[in-house]
């Protein structure tokens, strides 16, 4: 009985300290929008469409292109800014899709589109939506060598910054 209590102590010990030691990767973990933004950030399919050579790294210039066509998709009227209408698109629009199905229906929530209004005057400027993801990009690029890698984009990096 003894040995299987300390069987038991050891295992929970052990359990207890790789949660502590995976702490960091959660607690500095990209936290910018919604909790559903934030996890189809991290899908492996959207890292794939924007990692523009295949090298499986997504540089910041490959980033801030993917983002800017996406604000341009986004931008039915032209006018360098995204209203409520063109935020949240209409159903089944396929011009409107960007990234993978689920990214775009968290992207398009409104919650989105209120954590990127800096201003508030509920629309979205190109510059503001470039901003917001350019704070996501510098979130998720721990090593800070202006590219994420596969592990970076996972939210895998254990002890990070």
């Amino acid at each position: 009985m003894t040995n299987q209590l300390k069987n038991v102590s050891t295992i929970t010990a052990l359990v207890l300290s790789l949660a502590a030691t995976s702490l960091p990767a959660f607690a500095d973990d990209v936290m910018l929008g919604t909790g559903g933004y934030n996890r189809v950030m991290h899908d492996m399919k959207l890292m794939a469409m924007l990692d523009g050579n295949g090298d499986h790294m997504v540089t910041n210039a490959e980033y801030t292109t993917f983002y800017e066509d996406t604000f341009s998709k986004l931008d039915k009227n032209g006018d360098g800014s995204l209203d409520e209408k063109e935020w949240i698109g209409k159903k089944n629009d396929s011009t409107a899709m960007v990234g993978t199905g689920g990214y775009n229906r968290e992207l398009r929530k409104m919650a989105m589109m209120k954590a990127m209004d800096s201003d508030g005057d509920h629309k979205i400027t190109k510059e503001e939506f470039l901003a917001f993801h350019q704070s996501v990009f510098n979130k998720m690029d721990k090593s800070s060598d202006q590219q994420i890698s596969a592990q970076e984009w996972a939210g895998k990096i254990l002890g990070g910054k």
